[in-house]
C-alpha cells in the first residue's frame, strides 16, 4: 500500500528535489573536510551522527517515535550551524557563486573617470 502510494510521488517530486538534496550533502560534505572552516564547526555533524547511533537520548526510548525525531532535530542542527555559521566566502565557493563587485569599474567600466589628486595646504 505505501509503495503504491510512494513510488508516484517519488517520480513526481524526486526530479525536483533530488538536484538540489545532491548539491547541499555535496556542499556538508566539503565543509567538513575545508580547514578554513572551524574545526568545532566541522565536528557537529559527525558528533550529530554519532548521537543518533548512541544508545542515549536526550528523549528516552519509551516515548517511541519522539525519540527519533530528536536525533533527527540534532542532526539538522548540526547541519544548520555548519551551513550558517561557515564564512560565508567559504560556502559561495563551494557553491560556485560569483561574488558581486561593488567597485564601480567591475560594474561599467566605460562611465569611470580617471584622475588623480593632490593634497592642498589651506593657510
Amino acid at each position: 500500500m505505501l509503495f503504491k502510494i510512494a513510488m508516484p510521488l517519488l517520480m513526481m517530486f524526486g526530479p525536483r528535489l533530488l538536484p538540489p538534496l545532491i548539491k547541499y550533502v555535496l556542499l556538508v560534505w566539503r565543509l567538513i573536510f575545508d580547514r578554513r572552516v572551524s574545526l568545532i564547526l566541522r565536528l557537529l555533524v559527525p558528533m550529530s551522527i554519532l548521537y543518533f547511533l548512541s544508545p542515549w537520548d536526550l528523549v528516552s526510548d519509551r516515548f517511541g517515535p519522539i525519540s527519533k525525531i530528536d536525533d533527527l532535530l540534532v542532526f539538522a542542527l548540526a547541519l544548520l550551524l555548519l551551513i550558517k555559521l561557515s564564512p560565508r566566502y567559504v560556502v559561495n565557493e563551494h557553491l560556485g557563486i560569483t561574488p558581486l563587485e561593488d567597485r564601480p569599474q567591475e560594474r561599467d567600466p566605460d562611465k569611470v573617470v580617471d584622475g588623480s589628486s593632490r593634497p592642498v595646504d589651506e593657510e
